[in-house]
């Protein structure tokens, strides 16, 4: 049976600044970036929130969160979600990366273990810290990151044990377009 004793977290939030409007309310395909990405959590975990404005976010399927406190960037969101999450581990990614599948949601899974606290995938030299998972370890460090204005994922995880998911887009039967991140109206 598989493990569901997950938390499912969907960064939300950002400015949409190259895009001209809010990225997770775009449609792919007649759906927003938000549900693509709670429908991709949902079998995985048994708790979704959400990190985003709740008067801009509604969803049947998870808590709509506001950051703890705003403007932190990603880390800000994740920290948030680490404190208000109601299992230890979690899966995040953010709203933008359409193309992330069930595959990748179960490698990562299975890569989080009791000597790691983030499963974060990693190719061609890149890391992928918003498609991860994380466990409620990383918290103490994260929020020190935070209090330091210490904003950048890559620092926030040298903070901590992290395992690298070696994936290789376009190989091993991977899609190519699997980390394709929508940033602005061209990347649709």
């Amino acid at each position: 049976m598989m493990d569901r004793q997950w938390t499912g977290v969907v960064l939300a939030g950002g400015k949409s600044s190259r895009m001209g409007h809010d990225k997770a309310l775009m449609e792919i395909d007649g759906r927003t970036m938000l549900d693509r990405a709670i429908d991709l959590l949902r079998p995985h975990v048994r708790e979704i929130l959400v990190v985003g404005d709740p008067s801009k976010y509604r969803t049947s399927h998870g808590t709509v969160i506001p950051d703890e406190i705003p403007g932190q960037g990603p880390l800000g969101g994740l920290t948030t979600a680490l404190k208000r999450a109601r299992y230890v581990r979690m899966l995040v990614i953010a709203c933008d990366l359409p193309e992330l599948n069930d595959r990748l949601i179960t490698r990562l899974k299975a890569a989080l273990d009791e000597a790691h606290d983030a499963a974060v995938p990693k190719h061609d030299g890149l890391i992928e810290p918003l498609a991860a998972a994380y466990h409620l370890r990383a918290l103490e460090a994260f929020d020190q990151c935070l209090k330091e204005r210490v904003l950048k994922m890559s620092d926030a995880l040298a903070r901590v044990r992290p395992v690298w998911v070696e994936v290789s887009p376009g190989e091993e039967g991977w899609p190519s377009t699997l980390f394709r991140n929508v940033n602005a109206p061209s990347d649709l």
